[in-house]
């Protein structure tokens, strides 16, 4: 792994803990889930079995899963989220339940998961992501149902 990867790495985990800590610090809060368009996987990842048009740039829901540190924990495979200590999620968005079978596999409630993994799986040791933009967290459940 090169100096670069590590630090990547390093960063990762250390913002996943933190957002972590800040988010049971701040309170349970509920996150406001408008459902956009399906978007396309890109041609790093598993094919999307829904063709149609995106309005999200090709790439940037995986750029967005990678940015935030989500692959530090998952493996999405033919892209560089190579971690182990979540769910494999190459072909999530072919499953009929995400959460352990806890919420239907719908963009909507892949948002509410990101965004608050805690309010559906006590004790779950994903940190919660409600401190992004709303409109990121969509662009990323968008990203995973796509992967067929």
């Amino acid at each position: 792994m090169s100096a670069n990867a590590g630090l990547l790495v390093g960063f990762a985990f250390w913002f996943l803990a933190s957002s972590w800590v800040a988010a049971e610090e701040a309170g349970h809060r509920q996150a406001k889930v408008v459902e956009p368009p399906i978007e396309p996987a890109t041609s790093a990842a598993p094919q999307s079995s829904n063709p149609t048009a995106s309005q999200d740039p090709p790439g940037i829901g995986l750029s967005l899963f990678l940015s935030n540190g989500c692959g530090a924990c998952h493996t999405i495979r033919g892209t560089e989220a190579r971690g182990t200590i979540g769910p494999d999620l190459s072909y999530v968005g072919s499953r009929s339940a995400i959460g352990a079978g806890v919420l239907p596999n719908t963009e909507e409630a892949i948002a509410r998961f990101v965004a608050r993994p805690d309010l559906f799986k006590p004790g779950v040791k994903m940190p919660a992501f409600d401190m992004l933009p709303q409109t990121e967290i969509q662009t990323i459940a968008r990203y995973l149902k796509a992967l067929q």
